[in-house]
């Protein structure tokens, strides 16, 4: 019975060598981004929260990106299985148009309603105005990450993982040295403090692009495209992609607005609740990097072989990556809750901050096994296209259950926000029933590849 949840050594090194290369350029990407959040933690918990409210809007726009570029990414996977690298291109381009739009969209509302936005998480007159200083550098970096996500995602989608990794690397340790010199203004600098952070995200955004960027030139001849065919796409893929892209787009927005609309609800317990969510969310990245791992791991592992129209192998590949990806989560699991005994007292916070961030850690070390279920099942369903379920089993789910509870727990109770945090985390078990549920149905197990489009139009 356990056999058929087991793969063999291939299974094995074929996922490793696609998810660990992932897991890694999270890994030390968090990590940074953990010495980043330590280094901004020691201006005050005003400063913290000045930051985490722009990066609370930075992940709206992250999660929007990637529903959109995910639609055309799902055809990615599937062409490059079946080796229609005409097709393979024209995902690519779709990708670079629709990123182009998505930066500029979010770099005119960042630019008009900088204030109102910010307010949603605080009403402490300092927070806002750092929050405010730093969005009116930041904003300017949607232009070169959202770009270079379009790139590497597409690497990923045709199993290069490796050079992202060394590109990765040079891009966060750019942050983490500029962040040291700019926020405490050493070596002649000025002491700039959360602008000088603001600044070193900026340039190593822009050092991320260049070097992908030249990865696309030297790596990526199967997708990529002469500038004067940008806009050159078939009519019915595009479409296709259209109508695979909304749904995820959408879910997206709705999914990353919903854990906007948390970070509010326990916002309204004070600062210590706001810098505690913060905190918490850092570290349990930690190893929540595993997520990344699984969801590149399913792409290439069932996207690619459903590509090939191997069905068979795809839906055998699926079962056991799920499998893998709970049982691994139990061993994460652990290990964030020992963390959670002393990593927290890096930080330069009150000791009730310290104290809502322990609770709230080992909520998600307790659920974590929870948490990567739901994430392989998401992305098994998006391999074969269910979108229709990755949106009821995600989006929908949120804002009919969780997203309600959290408000009503914050506005109509006075439950410390450690219970708050409880409760709504707990709802994550009625959501992996439901998806599992969706699951077993096999909507997801057809090769999107197999389908005729051959109307090249301009758009």
């Amino acid at each position: 019975m356990l056999k058929q949840f087991i793969g063999d050594k291939s299974f094995y090194k074929t996922l490793f060598s696609v998810a660990v290369p992932i897991v890694l350029q999270q890994l030390i990407t968090t990590s940074v981004q953990l010495v980043d959040n330590v280094m901004v933690g020691k201006l005050g918990e005003e400063a913290i929260g000045s930051v985490s409210a722009v990066n609370q809007l930075y992940f709206v726009v992250i999660l929007i990106t990637f529903g959109a570029l995910g639609g055309a990414g799902i055809f990615t996977a599937q062409y490059y299985g079946s080796k229609d690298y005409d097709k393979l291109k024209q995902t690519f381009r779709f990708k670079l148009l629709t990123g182009l739009m998505l930066a500029t969209l979010s770099f005119i509302l960042f630019s008009l309603f900088q204030r109102p936005l910010v307010m949603l998480f605080s009403s402490n007159e300092t927070t806002i105005k750092g929050a405010i200083d730093y969005l009116n550098i930041i904003k300017w970096s949607a232009f070169p990450w959202i770009l270079s996500v379009a790139m590497s995602n597409t690497f990923r989608e045709v199993g290069v993982t490796k050079p992202l990794l060394y590109i990765s690397i040079v891009a966060i340790f750019t942050n983490a040295i500029l962040n040291f010199i700019l926020i405490f203004g050493y070596l002649g600098f000025p002491r700039l403090g959360i602008v000088g952070a603001a600044y070193a995200t900026l340039i190593a955004r822009f050092v991320e692009f260049f070097l992908t960027f030249f990865l696309v030139k030297s790596r990526g001849e199967v997708f990529n495209t002469k500038l004067f065919d940008l806009f050159k796409i078939n009519k019915k893929l595009l479409v296709s992609i259209i109508i695979m892209a909304l749904p995820l787009t959408l879910n997206e927005a709705l999914w990353s607005s919903g854990q906007t609309v948390f970070v509010h609800a326990y916002a309204r317990r004070g600062d210590s609740a706001f810098a505690a969510t913060t905190i918490t969310g850092t570290i349990s990245q930690l190893v929540f990097v595993t997520f990344g791992g699984i969801a590149t791991a399913v792409a290439v592992m069932v996207g690619n072989t459903l590509g090939k129209n191997d069905l068979e192998k795809a839906k055998d590949n699926a079962k056991k990556l799920i499998a893998f990806a709970v049982m691994f989560a139990v061993g994460t699991g652990l290990l964030l809750f020992i963390l959670s005994f002393f990593i927290v007292d890096i930080y330069d916070v009150t000791e009730a901050t310290k104290n809502i961030a322990r609770f709230n850690i080992r909520v998600n070390a307790l659920f974590i096994p929870v948490y990567s279920f739901n994430v392989a099942i998401y992305f098994t369903l998006r391999s074969g296209g269910d979108t229709k379920s990755t949106f009821m089993m995600d989006a929908m789910y949120m804002w009919i259950l969780p997203v309600p509870v959290a408000l009503a727990l914050s506005y109509f109770t006075k439950l410390p926000v450690t219970l708050m945090y409880l409760f709504v985390q707990m709802l994550d078990i009625p959501k992996m029933m439901f998806g599992l549920s969706r699951y077993k149905k096999g909507r997801w197990v057809k090769n999107l590849a197999l389908h005729d489009e051959n109307e090249i139009v301009e758009i």
